[in-house]
């Protein structure tokens, strides 16, 4: 028996049901999963238009100094005019102070004496303070003063100036270094 043109509309009819159906209830069901996704959403968003948070603030003390690179090698090669000594200088290096605090000073130290006969004194130029001009930093294991009198606020781009001397009698000192601490103190 052969299926007339109406069964066969009715058949394919069928398969495109069976075929749509379960198109449509993974549909169904993936809308249902993301709503369902979605509700905790939607119930924060209505529950309020604002929160809050706590922010804790605070200002410690600050006292910074920086220096820009190391001064050139004070190599002494003659006497200075009308001088006693011997002596170079070099002021290629300057430096930079931050503080919150009132009576502040920068203080020098060296690392170790100077040789016998010589002496190293550093100068520092300040807006912000009263500088001591040079300072004798020869045995200064114990920090001396250089700058005091020092506000709150900045100094930038100040001068250090650096002055190495020998007596006379040194006839030859081999290179030798020392390592001069400045720092930003009450």
């Amino acid at each position: 028996m052969k299926p007339d043109k109406k069964h066969k509309f009715f058949l394919n009819l069928t398969r495109q049901i069976d075929y749509i159906a379960p198109v449509t209830t993974i549909t169904s069901f993936k809308t249902l999963f993301v709503l369902f996704l979605c509700l905790p959403i939607i119930a924060l968003a209505q529950t309020s238009s604002s929160v809050s948070q706590s922010v804790t603030v605070e200002v410690r003390p600050i006292s910074q100094i920086a220096v820009t690179g190391n001064p050139g090698p004070l190599f002494v090669t003659d006497m200075g005019t009308g001088s006693d000594a011997l002596s170079v200088i070099d002021n290629s290096t300057k430096y930079s102070m931050l503080t919150n605090l009132d009576n502040m000073k920068i203080v020098a130290s060296i690392n170790g004496p100077m040789p016998q006969g010589t002496k190293l004194m550093v100068k520092l130029e300040a807006s912000a303070g009263l500088s001591n001009g040079f300072v004798d930093v020869s045995n200064a294991s114990t920090p001396v003063d250089v700058v005091t009198g020092i506000s709150k606020g900045s100094d930038r781009n100040q001068s250090i100036t650096y002055a190495f001397a020998a007596d006379p009698s040194v006839t030859q000192l081999n290179s030798d270094s020392r390592v001069v601490t400045l720092t930003l103190t009450n």
